[in-house]
C-alpha cells in the first residue's frame, strides 16, 4: 500500500482576492515523480509555493484549509502553529524555472548553506560538496572549476547546480517550476534522467507544461483547471 506524502484538506488559495485555488482534496504518494500542467497563469506555481509556504514573501496572499506533510520524523500540519517555516523550507527544496546561482563560486554554491549551519569542519563541507554534486551528475563537468564563477557555467550546468544546492539540506520533498524550460534537448535529458534517480529517496511535485517529458518522467500527472486539481493519469 502506498505511502501518503502530501495530504491537503479543503485547500484554497486567494490572491489580492482573487480565488485561484479552491477546496482541493488530494492525497500525494512519497517517492514518486507527480507532475502538475495546466495552461500558463492557472496557479500551477502558486500551488507550489503552497506547499512551503513561499507565497508569504510576497504578501497580499490567503491560504485555507489543511496541508499535512508526512515527514520522517511524523506528520507535520505546515499551516499550524507549531511550524517552523525555516525547517519546512529546509525539508522542502524548490527549484525555479530559470537557474538562479549566487554570484559566488560553484563551490559556496553548495558550501553557503552548510557554512550557516554550522558544526562542519573544512573538510567535511568539502566532502559533502563533491557527494551532492556528483548526485547531480555534475562533479566530472566542473571539479577543475569549483572556484570559478557558477554564473560561467551552462544553463543545464546552472540548473543542475540549483538542484544541487537544493539537496544538500536533504529535503524528503523536491517542488520543480518548470525546471527544463529554458534548456536545450541534451541539457533537459540529463535533468530528466537525474530526477528519476532522486525519486527512488524523494518525493518530487513537477511543473511542466511539457507533455512528452511528462509521459517520460513522471508516474503520476495531474491538471490544474479551473482552480481544480484533477487527476489525468
Amino acid at each position: 500500500m502506498e505511502r501518503m506524502k502530501i495530504v491537503t484538506q479543503r485547500l484554497s488559495f486567494s490572491y489580492q482576492g482573487k480565488i485561484v485555488l479552491h477546496d482541493i482534496n488530494v492525497a500525494l504518494p512519497e517517492k514518486r515523480i507527480i507532475a502538475i500542467t495546466g495552461p500558463s497563469g492557472i496557479g500551477k506555481s502558486t500551488l507550489l509555493s503552497v506547499f512551503n509556504r513561499l507565497w508569504e514573501e510576497s504578501g497580499d496572499g490567503k491560504c485555507e484549509g489543511r496541508v499535512v506533510i508526512r515527514f520522517a520524523g511524523g506528520e507535520i500540519d505546515i499551516y499550524g502553529a507549531d511550524c517552523s517555516v525555516t525547517e519546512l523550507r529546509r525539508r522542502v527544496g524548490m527549484v525555479f524555472q530559470a537557474p538562479n546561482p549566487l554570484p559566488m563560486s560553484v563551490f559556496k554554491n553548495i558550501a553557503f548553506p552548510l557554512i550557516l549551519q554550522g558544526g562542519r569542519t573544512k573538510k567535511e563541507i568539502a566532502a559533502e560538496v563533491e557527494a551532492i554534486l556528483k548526485k547531480a551528475h555534475l562533479f566530472d563537468e566542473v571539479k577543475d572549476r569549483l572556484n570559478s564563477d557558477a554564473r560561467r557555467l551552462s544553463g543545464g550546468q546552472q540548473q543542475r547546480l540549483c538542484i544541487a544546492r537544493a539537496l544538500i539540506p536533504g529535503p524528503e520533498i523536491l517542488l520543480l517550476d518548470e525546471p527544463t524550460s529554458s534548456l536545450d534537448g541534451k541539457a533537459c535529458a540529463k535533468i530528466e534522467e537525474l530526477l528519476v534517480k532522486l525519486k527512488e529517496k524523494i518525493t518530487i511535485l513537477m511543473v511542466s507544461h511539457y507533455q512528452d517529458q511528462v509521459r517520460r518522467v513522471a508516474d503520476l500527472a495531474y491538471e490544474l483547471t479551473d482552480r481544480q486539481l484533477a487527476r489525468v493519469w
